[in-house]
C-alpha cells in the first residue's frame, strides 16, 4: 500500500528496483575480499615504502566511505522511502558512491599501475601516458554524468564505459609483456613468483575490464533501464 500522494506502484517497477538493490549487495559481498586483500598487503609487505602504504590505506578508507554511502541509498530507496516512488526517484548519495568515488578510485589505481610499468621499462613512458589519458577520460565521464544531472547522459556513460575498458586491458597487456620479460632476470629463487604477479594482475584487470564490457553492452542494449548499474557498482572494488 503506497502513502497518501504517492503514485500507485507500476507493474515493471523490478527494472527499477532490482539492479539499485542487486548492485549494493555485490559491492558489500566485494567489501570483505578487499578487507582480506588489504591485511594480506599490509603482512606480507611490511618493508614497501610509506607512500605505497598511504595510499593503499587511502583507497581503502576511499572504498570503506564508498560502501557505507550505497547502505545509507538502500535505507533511503527501499526503507525510509518503502512504497514511495518518489524516494527511488531521488539520488540520494548514488551520484557521489556510485559515479564521482568509483571514478576518483580508477584514477588512482589506473595511476599506480602506470607508474609501476613505468618503473618496470622507461622507454614505455608514451604508453604510460596513453594510459593516463585514458584513465582522465573516464574520470571526466564520471564527473560530467553527475553535472547532467537527469538530461541525456548517453554521451557520458559511453566515454566513462570505454575508456575505462581500453585502459584495464591496456595496463593487462603491459603487465603481461613486461613481467614476462623480466622473468628471464630474476634469480632462481624468486622466479616462482613471476607467474603469480603476471596472472594476479592479469586476472584483476581482465576481470574489471570484462565487467565494464558487460555494463557499456547494458547501457547500449537498454538505455531506458537501470540493468548497468548492478555490474558498474562491483567495478568499485578494483
Amino acid at each position: 500500500m503506497t502513502e497518501a500522494g504517492s503514485p500507485p506502484i507500476p507493474p515493471g517497477i523490478v527494472r527499477v528496483t532490482a539492479p539499485i538493490l542487486f548492485g549494493p549487495l555485490f559491492n558489500w559481498a566485494l567489501y570483505g575480499v578487499l578487507c582480506v586483500q588489504t591485511y594480506v598487503y599490509s603482512y606480507n609487505f611490511p618493508d614497501d615504502r610509506r607512500p605505497l602504504k598511504l595510499l593503499a590505506c587511502f583507497v581503502f578508507l576511499l572504498e570503506t566511505a564508498q560502501t557505507a554511502l550505497t547502505g545509507a541509498d538502500v535505507y533511503y530507496w527501499f526503507m525510509a522511502g518503502f512504497g514511495d516512488l518518489k524516494s527511488i526517484e531521488s539520488y540520494w548519495f548514488s551520484r557521489i558512491d556510485i559515479a564521482v568515488m568509483d571514478a576518483i578510485i580508477s584514477l588512482i589505481v589506473q595511476g599506480f599501475f602506470c607508474y609501476r610499468i613505468w618503473v618496470l621499462n622507461k622507454r614505455l613512458l608514451w604508453f604510460c601516458v596513453v594510459v593516463a589519458v585514458l584513465s582522465v577520460a573516464q574520470a571526466s565521464g564520471a564527473f560530467c554524468g553527475v553535472l547532467k544531472g537527469k538530461e541525456d547522459l548517453t554521451p557520458a556513460l559511453y566515454l566513462w564505459f570505454i575508456a575505462s575498458v581500453l585502459a584495464d586491458v591496456l595496463i593487462a597487456m603491459a603487465m603481461i609483456y613486461l613481467l614476462r620479460q623480466r622473468r628471464g632476470n630474476e634469480n632462481r629463487g624468486s622466479s616462482h613468483v613471476l607467474p603469480r604477479i603476471v596472472r594476479l594482475t592479469v586476472e584483476t584487470n581482465m576481470l574489471t575490464a570484462t565487467v565494464a564490457i558487460v555494463t557499456f553492452v547494458l547501457c547500449v542494449v537498454f538505455p531506458k533501464e537501470l540493468y548497468y548499474v548492478t555490474p558498474y557498482v562491483f567495478l568499485s572494488h578494483h
